[in-house]
């Protein structure tokens, strides 16, 4: 009966998700677009993106904290209600740099959307299952994420934006009552099958850090890949293809390859173990950059971000099972709160060191990822046979 109930509440989880990252997607689009309105110019508007982003990276650690003492269901719902509350605020001003305070409190609140599910699908679900389950809510929110986006778009050319802002806070106020009234919250379920990191003695242990380490530096490299794809990548294509629609349709690609690899991933992760899944997942990427090193075509672009994409995808949900599986019950939510801060150190530092590899070559941010891929692959190599 609790499996029963489980699948249940992962259908729930899967749908809060799927709402509240539209509600996001939206934001996206309509945040920069309303600063422009307000007569923000180019650099003012890349401050404006970037407060949200820096503050829920800030953040994640203090959710992460309050999800383990408070519990995972209270601190979502909070953060999810909190950001029901500030959505509206973008409507009463008239200066862009109120936008920035508007998004660091927005930021804030949204970082319980970005931890606490992980953490609460690991109390939920045995280590035999708790990939499948991963990947499956990262899917909800990949799909959240493309469709918020064009939802976003049509909805400012229909309505004024204080309408979007308005529709964006419901958004996020029916998640916020979905999770408060109909989430429920269920302790662990071990699989006793299985050797759990508590019974190897993992958990505040020597091996158990290591462990943390190697996960949250598989972290960085997916999130360095996606920093070089959403940078460098889409100027190349632009000045290979000429065509922006183009360039929309392969970044289109990339992000439908991450999102529906990575159901496909954490079920594998579950059967031949982490870190096999994660050496296929840096063949993978390697693969796609390579094919970005050769003279380009369309179809070998098109090939390129779909191996990265489900490369990427696998590395999002993989080393987050692996992260899950060390850790003790009491301390997920802070565990998943670094992850998140690791998450985001690997994009800042894409788009730069690409970067600067792309003064001396046009395939040097390509080459790097190579070699960022080739010292993925054998550090898993390396923990093959690693049982967590």
């Amino acid at each position: 009966m609790r499996a029963v109930n489980g699948e249940m509440d992962l259908k729930l989880l899967c749908l809060v998700l799927l709402i509240y990252a539209m509600s996001i997607g939206i934001l996206g689009v309509t945040i920069p677009l309303y600063s422009d309105s307000l007569g923000a110019d180019r650099m003012a508007i890349g401050f404006i993106v970037s407060a949200y982003a820096v503050a829920y990276v800030a953040a994640s650690p203090l959710w992460g904290k309050a999800s383990d003492r408070l519990g995972r269901k209270l601190a979502l719902g909070i953060g999810m209600l909190m950001s029901s509350m500030i959505v509206p605020l973008f409507t009463f001003v008239s200066d862009p740099k109120l936008i920035v305070v508007i998004q660091l409190l927005q930021g804030s609140a949204g970082a319980s959307f970005w931890i606490v599910p992980t953490a609460l699908i690991a109390d939920v679900y045995a280590s035999r299952r708790m990939g499948e389950a991963l990947g499956k809510i990262a899917m909800f929110q990949g799909v959240g994420f493309i469709v918020g986006p064009l939802l976003g778009g049509f909805l400012v050319e229909q309505l004024n934006y204080p309408g979007v802002f308005y529709i964006c806070s419901a958004f996020a106020f029916s998640t916020a009552l979905l999770v408060f009234f109909r989430l429920q919250e269920k302790p662990r379920v071990l699989n006793r099958g299985v050797k759990s990191s508590s019974k190897m003695g993992l958990k505040f242990g020597v091996r158990a850090r290591r462990s943390l380490a190697i996960g949250y530096v598989y972290t960085i490299f997916s999130s360095v890949f996606f920093g070089v794809i959403e940078s460098q990548f889409i100027v190349h294509a632009g000045e290979i293809l000429g065509k922006e629609y183009l360039v929309g349709f392969l970044l289109a690609s990339y992000f439908m390859a991450e999102t529906f690899t990575q159901p496909l991933a954490g079920r594998l992760s579950d059967i031949i173990g982490r870190h096999r899944t994660i050496l296929l997942a840096f063949i993978m990427s390697a693969l796609g950059f390579l094919t970005l090193v050769f003279p380009p075509s369309f179809v070998s672009l098109l090939i390129a971000v779909v191996a990265v994409g489900g490369g990427v995808g696998t590395l999002y949900v993989a080393p987050t099972a692996l992260l899950m599986d060390v850790a003790s019950p009491s301390r997920r939510g802070v565990i998943s709160g670094f992850q998140n801060i690791a998450w985001g150190v690997g994009y800042f530092l894409g788009p730069m060191l690409g970067g600067v590899a792309a003064i001396y070559s046009v395939s040097g941010p390509y080459i790097l990822c190579i070699v960022a891929s080739a010292m993925g692959c054998t550090l898993s190599l390396v923990h093959t046979q690693s049982r967590v």
